[in-house]
């Protein structure tokens, strides 16, 4: 699928971390794709930021208010771009999950991702993984819980129920 979106680029330089945290929470509330804030060194060697945004064209006017309103920018740049998206199926399944011979079930969230048609890879959702690694304290890591969630899955259809048992190293 195909859309036209807008990339909205702007230079930052005398706005505090907080702020600049909100303006991005509130970008992706407003519907932006993409937002990223990236540090850079300006003229004169100030450190500043690049912001980056990808939204929908209709929407311009509202981020545009947004980036003067909060973050009293002089202006930004627009650049027209095309977003390519790949097809996502989404599901929400239970992860039985056992750890040193322990069983535990979780809610999982989880997307397959498919290119022309054929299944390229998994991807469980992050912040469900860290609810679940943080339920079993310091029993597994995020990083380990997500390769054996996702190698579980592989590229069959999941069930509503995918069992995963790990045992950490010692």
């Amino acid at each position: 699928m195909t859309s036209t979106s807008l990339l909205l680029m702007t230079q930052i330089d005398d706005a505090p971390g907080e702020l600049l945290g909100y303006v991005m929470n509130e970008m992706g509330r407003m519907g932006a794709k993409n937002v990223q804030l990236l540090s850079s060194l300006g003229k004169k060697g100030r450190p500043g930021y690049v912001l980056l945004a990808d939204i929908d064209a209709e929407d311009e006017p509202a981020f545009a208010g947004l980036l003067v309103g909060e973050l009293g920018i002089w202006g930004y740049r627009v650049v027209e771009s095309r977003h390519e998206h790949f097809e996502i199926r989404p599901y929400r399944i239970r992860l039985d999950l056992v750890v040193d011979g322990e069983p535990s079930v979780f809610p999982l969230r989880l997307k397959r991702i498919f290119h022309e048609g054929e299944f390229v890879r998994a991807k469980a959702e992050h912040d469900d993984l860290v609810a679940v690694a943080g339920s079993l304290g310091d029993r597994i890591s995020v990083a380990v819980l997500k390769a054996a969630v996702e190698t579980a899955v592989g590229s069959a259809e999941p069930g509503e129920i995918l069992r995963v048992v790990l045992d950490p190293p010692s």
